[in-house]
């Protein structure tokens, strides 16, 4: 992937599906780098449609860029972006520098993320690998998302899941509110993906019934309309089939606030046919096991959630997401250090450490483990390996990772 545009990650079947956030008319290239509902001009670098609404300016911009002959400005601009005004904005030249550094093959993912200026976010992203979110979202998938499907992500972030899910299963759409973080799914963690960028507050941009089952993981709490966003997850599910992981419940303590609801408000809205301590799962996928559905009044006090709406899935092998994958190189977990683990910063190590046992004793793997996997990976059959992999001492991670 040599270009900044990578036309050939938007394929005609993905581009069909795509509508318009604005008007609603279907999208049809308009030119390298460009995408059009007749009305307006989206930018479409790297095989990422940019369709967040409220940022004319930015959008119009980029677009002239594109049209002038210069699409890494435009990346450049695109990777600027932020959630919104509270995150100041990327310095424009350092994302240029970055563009070109990744596509010289120069640069690792944490160098960009910190050219990018993420701070503590970039510090998330970098170890989500080991973190409980990433490990009861696998379980989740596991558990409830049929195999071989077409998964939709929303607030897929930098694409960790959909990694996961692409090599194991089917294919993967990504959405995220922020360019940049899908910038980095299609660069290092999971290029094979279809990603959009766009804004849940307002239309989703995909045809009804293009997904086999609609996934958010650690973002449905932040969404503004929570009613809004659920419709259209299962107008676009082809069955319904709706995954809604790590949500934050209202009458508990997290640290990330957004706007979550309580237990009763959830399943008022959702009419789930499934609930979860979403740390249950994070458990059941350290230890191999199946996590136990509860019943909703049972989770009043659970201070993160996970519930499903819609038909159960075919049953699926035991451990076909969560187990590690033969023959894939493995490494040993960054935060590793001869003694244990270090962790980046002290609020690093109280989020997501302090009440997960598997995190605070993390120890170096037995003398020679780590050579005998960094090739070959995991045979398949030694259970000490599989052991390792799931109490995420020995990871699976993308190439110029760290």
């Amino acid at each position: 992937m040599n270009s900044p545009l990578a036309p050939e990650t938007l394929d005609d079947a993905f581009l069909s599906g795509l509508r318009s956030p604005a008007n609603g008319a279907p999208l049809r290239p308009a030119g390298p780098g460009l995408l059009t509902d007749g009305d307006t001009l989206w930018p479409c670098l790297d095989g990422i449609p940019y369709l967040r609404l409220g940022r004319h300016g930015l959008r119009t911009a980029a677009v002239e860029a594109i049209r002038a002959g210069d699409p890494v400005h435009a990346l450049a601009l695109l990777l600027a972006d932020r959630k919104d005004s509270s995150v100041p904005a990327a310095d424009p030249a350092a994302s240029r520098a970055a563009v070109d550094a990744v596509v010289r093959g120069e640069v690792t993912a944490a160098e960009v993320m910190t050219a990018l200026g993420y701070g503590g976010l970039g510090t998330y992203f970098l170890h989500r690998w080991c973190l409980p979110t990433y490990l009861s979202g696998q379980a989740l998938l596991e558990a409830h998302a049929p195999r071989g499907g077409t998964l939709l992500e929303v607030g897929c972030g930098a694409g960790h899941l959909l990694r996961g899910w692409l090599a194991r299963s089917g294919p993967a759409h990504g959405c995220d509110l922020v360019f940049s973080h899908l910038w980095l799914a299609r660069r290092f963690t999971a290029p094979g993906a279809r990603l959009v960028c766009f804004d849940a507050a307002g239309p989703f941009p995909f045809a009804t019934g293009s997904a086999d089952v609609c996934f958010a993981h650690d973002s449905f709490h932040y969404f503004p309309d929570k009613a809004h966003a659920f419709r259209e997850l299962r107008r676009i599910a082809r069955d319904g089939r709706v995954l809604l992981g790590h949500i934050h419940n209202a009458d508990a303590p997290n640290y990330a606030p957004g706007t979550p609801l309580s237990v009763e408000e959830y399943t008022a809205l959702l009419g789930p046919t499934a609930g979860y301590d979403d740390a249950a799962l994070t458990r059941a996928a350290l230890d191999g096991a199946p996590a136990e559905p509860v019943p909703s009044e049972k989770l009043s006090a659970t201070p993160a959630l996970a519930f499903v709406h819609g038909p159960p899935a075919a049953p699926a092998e035991p451990g076909w997401l969560t187990a590690p994958r033969p023959g894939v190189p493995l490494r040993v977990n960054p935060l590793l250090g001869p003694d244990g683990p270090r962790w980046p910063t002290g609020q690093f190590a109280r989020e997501f450490a302090e009440d997960w046992p598997y995190l605070r004793r993390l120890t170096p793997p037995p003398a020679g483990t780590a050579d005998a996997v960094a090739d070959t990976g995991w045979d398949g059959t030694d259970p000490d390996v599989e052991r390792l992999v799931r109490r995420r001492v020995l990871l699976e991670l993308p190439e110029r990772w760290s």
